[in-house]
């Protein structure tokens, strides 16, 4: 082999090389100025940046990554104590080829997570938009326990519940009526620990506050007197 195309060859390689060194040095360094810029953002307006907090949020999420909780921004919204955080997983799959050989290849999975705080300590309740295998299933098998008895929001959302017989002491009027209305996010609710989980990362810190508003109307209507 001609000692030109050796050398041709070595080079191209180098450069490939440090072409993906170089892409993952920005990444590092757009990362750390991405959280920086979180947290510049929350000891300005009196709120608690913490990198990988202790947290059991992790239990509720996709994955149950124990580690998956990188950060947490605290502060207090109308009265209420609020944090919104950001949690990943990663997936690995395993494909064959034709000729028997195998890759493996991994995904990491982000998400935003909204937490507002309520009154009172409950057992684990959520509720979720209805798919068309959940509504494909109503329909063969009826409603579960938890159905508030209102067939418009039945038919649209499902309620899951580690007590059912609680579902229509959270879910009042009010409530069924925003929810209904597509004004307010899916949620769940542990503890005193009010949720919503988003994919994505953050990127804006000044519109945390507002993007909180839903979730705080959720818990004003779980908190407001029957």
């Amino acid at each position: 082999m001609d000692a030109s195309v050796i050398v041709s060859g070595l080079v191209c390689i180098a450069l490939v090389f440090a072409l993906v060194i170089g892409l993952a040095i920005h990444s590092r360094q757009r990362e750390r100025q991405r959280r920086e810029m979180l947290e510049v953002w929350a000891v300005r307006n009196h709120w608690q940046y913490v990198p990988t907090p202790p947290t059991e949020w992790w239990r509720r999420l996709p994955g149950r990554n124990q580690r998956g909780v990188a950060l947490a921004l605290s502060g207090v919204i109308g009265g209420r104590p609020v944090s919104v955080a950001e949690y990943s997983y990663t997936t690995t799959s395993t494909t064959s080829g034709p000729d028997g050989t195998t890759s493996t290849s991994s995904q990491t999975h982000h998400f935003v997570i909204w937490v507002v705080r309520v009154r009172g300590s409950w057992p684990a309740i959520a509720v979720h938009r209805r798919g068309a295998v959940s509504r494909f299933g109503r329909s063969l098998f009826g409603d579960r326990a938890t159905a508030l008895g209102y067939e418009p929001f039945d038919s649209a959302f499902r309620i899951s519940a580690e007590r059912p017989e609680l579902a229509r002491s959270v879910f009042g009027q009010d409530l069924v009526a925003e929810q209904l209305a597509g004004w307010l996010p899916e949620w769940s609710l542990f503890g005193d620990e009010l949720m919503v989980v988003e994919n994505g990362r953050l990127t804006e810190p000044d519109g945390i506050p507002a993007r909180f508003g839903p979730l705080l109307r959720v818990a004003d209507l779980i908190d407001a007197p029957r």
